[in-house]
């Protein structure tokens, strides 16, 4: 096996000495590059497995009392864990994170949703009255902050309740009051419709607790809730400005919506003054029709007299009652009517290029404008008889920052585009000079492994004339082969016919001596 090594760093070594200095700065680089990313590598999942067997975050952005009861829990377990974050965060071991968050919920922990109606599972007779009207209101406060955090907008919630003793005198008695704080969660806003939600969901579950009692904050100290308080008027006029402003809303978006489909986006701009009588009126009226009369009532007396001093006499007597025609009418004028609209429309002309490449304004027509402002009066409902006006205008729209707003996002497009470009043709480059690379790479080393054999003619020398060899030596070659393989097949044989030239030899020596 050590051979095996040697052999191969003797030919890498050779490899390297055949290399140009260009093919050993890029074969460094390659591996030093390797190295460095097998090294990162290694790292990064050492780096994982030392976080996954390090600590974790268990909860955060406790409230100090929670933070103590946790720990004091974790201590009675006998976990170990690690306060973070000024106290409002609690770390544990990794490997038991889940398995501390099971023995926590056992335990009722956290309760950022405060105490219920669960103050009352264990019973304590010794509790005095105050205590428990107490743990009552605590009760129903944790309840009403446990309904509000359900809502997807809030993440947390603080529900406060003022509830005044009965009192039996009118005079000193007192409303119910409540306030309620709530934290949003991130990126998401409670509209008027939610908070109104909010407050009547509270008011209704207290006793004697109006909505306008009840004050809504966020965490940044904006009162959510209505301005206005108890201020009937305020209330009325708040309500009645933002009920017109949606009717406005709602006619601009309508005519926008019509505007942009015909003259395209950005072409037509539209407000819309509208005028909402708000005064609640009752009328009552009567009229009589004196040309139809009706009979009401009618009377007839017959009275016949018989044998009487003056003779017998007869008389009839008829009184007929008439009713005049009346119609009673009881009017309501309804909240909200549209009193009068005021529309003004802004219309962009056309632009067409001219001779010298630039864009001209080329205004619209008379006939234009009038359908336009046909679609927009049948669009809003115009009335003529109330007063309602319409205004539209051709002008100019100053749209030179729009249009360098295009320009340069074309630009960043194209830059953009041509960098995209750039990057996948600098990769396909250094990938093809990678390849070739790795082919020239091979090349070498086939050569440097497999050394072409040098030609003779190359070095001078002419090819050797094979001779036939002499018939002595031919037939001691045959010889000699049939002596080896004799030699394989019957040794024994050999060693004896040797032993016995051995013996020969001795004793031809011994006579030579002796002569």
């Amino acid at each position: 096996m050590s051979e095996f090594f040697k052999q191969v760093v003797t030919q890498l070594a050779a490899v390297w000495q055949r290399l140009s200095l260009q093919q050993k700065i890029v074969t460094t680089a390659l591996v030093a590059f390797t190295l460095l990313g097998m090294t990162g590598l290694i790292l990064w999942s050492q780096k994982s497995v030392g976080k996954e067997s390090g600590y974790r975050t268990l909860y955060s952005n406790l409230d100090v009392e929670e933070a103590a009861a946790i720990t004091e829990e974790l201590q009675k377990e006998g976990y170990k864990y690690r306060l973070e974050n000024e106290g409002r965060s609690i770390a544990v071991e990794a490997k038991q994170v889940y398995e501390i968050r099971m023995t926590m919920a056992r335990s009722g922990l956290p309760r950022q949703s405060g105490f219920g109606y669960e103050l009352f599972d264990k019973t304590n007779l010794g509790m005095t009255d105050y205590v428990m009207k107490l743990n009552s209101r605590r009760a129903l406060e944790g309840e009403l902050q446990r309904t509000v955090e359900g809502l997807e907008e809030v993440k947390s919630a603080r529900v406060h309740i003022v509830i005044p003793e009965p009192t039996i005198f009118l005079d000193n008695k007192k409303e119910a009051k409540a306030s309620v704080v709530i934290r949003c969660a991130t990126g998401r806003d409670l509209n008027k419709e939610q908070i109104r939600g909010i407050s009547h969901l509270v008011s209704s579950s207290v006793d004697g607790l109006r909505p306008e009692n009840i004050s809504i904050v966020d965490y940044g100290g904006r009162l959510l809730s209505d301005p206005f308080g108890g201020d009937e008027d305020a209330i009325a006029g708040s309500r009645n400005m933002e009920l017109q402003q949606n009717a406005e809303k709602y006619l601009e978006n309508k005519v926008n919506q019509i505007l942009g489909g015909v003259l395209g986006p950005s072409k037509a701009f539209v407000k819309i003054a509208c005028d909402l009588d708000f005064d609640r009126v009752e009328r009552s009226l009567e009229n009589y029709d004196p040309e139809s009369r009706v009979v009401r009532s009618e009377e007839r007396i017959d009275e016949n007299k018989k044998n009487a001093p003056d003779g017998d006499n007869q008389r009839e007597r008829s009184l007929t009652n008439y009713e005049i025609d009346k119609t009673v009418q009881h009017v309501i004028g309804e909240v909200g009517n549209i009193k009068r609209l005021t529309i003004s429309v802004a219309l962009d002309g056309r632009y067409e290029k001219g001779d010298d490449g630039k864009m001209n304004f080329v205004a619209r027509t008379a006939e234009e404008l009038q359908n336009i402002e046909d679609i927009v009066k049948n669009a809003v409902g115009y009335d003529l008889s109330r007063g309602d006006q319409i205004t539209v205008s051709n002008v100019k729209f100053d749209n030179e920052f729009l249009r360098q707003e295009q320009i340069d996002m074309r630009n960043s497009d194209r830059w953009q585009l041509g960098i995209t470009i750039a990057k996948y043709a600098l990769g396909f480059i250094i990938a093809v000079l990678f390849i070739f690379f790795l082919r020239s790479l091979a090349k070498t080393v086939a050569e440097a492994m497999n050394p072409p054999v040098p030609a003779l003619e190359q070095l001078g020398l002419e090819e050797p004339v094979v001779q036939e060899a002499p018939e002595e030596t031919r037939r001691s070659s045959e010889i000699l082969e049939r002596v080896e393989m004799l030699s394989r097949e019957e040794p024994v044989n050999i060693a004896l016919i040797i032993k016995q030239w051995l013996s020969e030899g001795s004793v031809s020596k011994h006579s030579k001596k002796q002569q």
